[in-house]
């Protein structure tokens, strides 16, 4: 019987179905903060829903109402593979009907008897939830268990987050699960040094996974760190700063490529001022996504060079000719495409960590590519080829890599290699 079948004028308003009592908290679970309260608040359970039993002559008046009653609540209690609290009967006496057993109220012991009076989609979708938030819980542990007298409120401030931030934990897989528990003990207060947020010095973790799920991780350090994460932001708190704008953006990356450019440690130019403009580096790093470019520091004679995307026309500048130029994109059809695009215009150019090794390598962090580029590019060797090959034909886990997903001390390892 659906909601609406339930409000018809002819339905009397006693004697709660099991449909109506199903229909009423499946409404109840499917709105978020109605739901969020309900995980938090143990204090809740058990938790007593009136069935609205009949009062004086109301069961004569609609009997037939009665006997359905009376009859569905017995078949939901000896439903043996629904596990949803128990229903508790009373025996009354009405005018012209012997005494009768009635049903008078549902009793839901806790959460997981609330799920399961629902089905079994909620009573999975509760499983799913429970085993994340144990396993936060438990790997998270020793940052607050050095401080016993304050332990136990930590642990449930860290609880009562993690359901806050539930949408964005339905979606963690085992490794966004894996890098959360890696950071966390890593962040300090002023630790980016006045850097951007890509360039915050952790390991293992990539900062991408960072900025993705800023919201979230503010609101654990708040929790088990610093409660003054609240009010100054988590970006003020790490002392990072937010992501600049507009044009290609060139970043000295050693001291003495920054006094050649004035003592300016970050600018931004046009393509056709940078196909002019000869930069006084040996080493010149040309990177697909601009925060890639803000992570990177302390590299001999290099300058980086990004945020320029498709836009590789600039690199027919004739000075570039007497540099070494490494290129670094996202190993997808479209990542692929460009550095094919930016070998058209420099043959000299040398890839950085597109290649299958770094797919093999990191492919447990691969995402889909939402379109991908029709054609093989002209201008790939065999190997970038074979690669763009196996990516389409879905040999890996999947068919992108993002450069920002990769473990900064493995981009930082594999770009002075290529420097020396």
């Amino acid at each position: 019987m659906t909601p609406e079948h339930n409000a018809t004028p002819n339905k009397p308003p006693w004697g709660l179905l099991p449909e109506d009592i199903i229909a009423s908290k499946r409404k109840q679970w499917r709105q978020p903060g109605k739901l969020k309260r309900l995980l938090k608040d143990e204090s809740a359970f058990p938790l007593h829903i009136s069935l609205k039993p009949p009062r004086g002559n109301a069961a004569l008046v609609d009997i037939r109402h009665f006997q359905t009653f009376v009859s569905s609540w017995k078949a939901f209690s000896a439903d043996e593979n629904r596990r949803a609290g128990e229903v508790y009967w009373e025996n009354r006496r009405f005018r012209a009907l012997a005494e009768q057993s009635i049903p008078t109220k549902l009793v839901l012991p806790d959460v997981g008897a609330f799920a399961g009076l629902l089905g079994e989609h909620e009573t999975r979708e509760l499983n799913v939830w429970q085993s994340k938030i144990t396993h936060l819980l438990n790997a998270l542990a020793p940052l607050w268990q050095s401080e016993a007298p304050a332990a136990q409120q930590k642990k449930s401030a860290l609880f009562s987050t993690l359901i806050d931030h539930l949408e964005t934990l339905n979606k963690f897989d085992r490794s966004d699960l894996g890098l959360l528990v890696k950071l966390i003990p890593q962040l300090t207060q002023g630790m980016g040094n006045g850097g951007y947020l890509r360039a915050l010095p952790v390991t293992f973790v990539d900062t991408k996974f960072i900025e993705n799920h800023l919201r979230m991780i503010e609101s654990i350090v708040a929790a088990l760190i610093d409660e003054a994460v609240k009010d100054m932001g988590l970006l003020n708190w790490l002392d990072c700063q937010g992501k600049p704008k507009d044009w290609l953006l060139i970043k000295p990356l050693c001291e003495q490529t920054q006094a050649a450019l004035g003592g300016i440690p970050l600018l931004r130019l046009s393509s056709e001022t940078l196909r002019k403009f000869a930069l006084p580096a040996r080493n010149i790093l040309i990177i697909e996504n601009e925060q890639s470019c803000l992570a990177l520091n302390h590299m001999t004679d290099t300058i980086a060079i990004s945020g320029g995307g498709k836009n590789v026309a600039w690199m027919t500048a004739t000075w570039l000719a007497a540099k070494r130029v490494g290129y670094w994109g996202d190993i997808d059809s479209e990542g692929l495409a460009i550095l094919s695009d930016a070998r058209s215009k420099l043959s000299a150019i040398t890839p950085l960590m597109m290649d299958a090794r770094t797919v093999e390598n990191y492919q447990e962090r691969m995402v889909a590519e939402p379109d991908s580029v029709a054609k093989e590019p002209v201008a790939l060797t065999e190997g970038e080829l074979d690669l763009l090959r196996s990516l389409r034909s879905k040999k890996y886990v999947n068919t992108r890599l993002e450069q920002e997903r990769l473990p900064m001390d493995y981009v930082i390892k594999t770009i002075n290699a290529w420097i020396r």
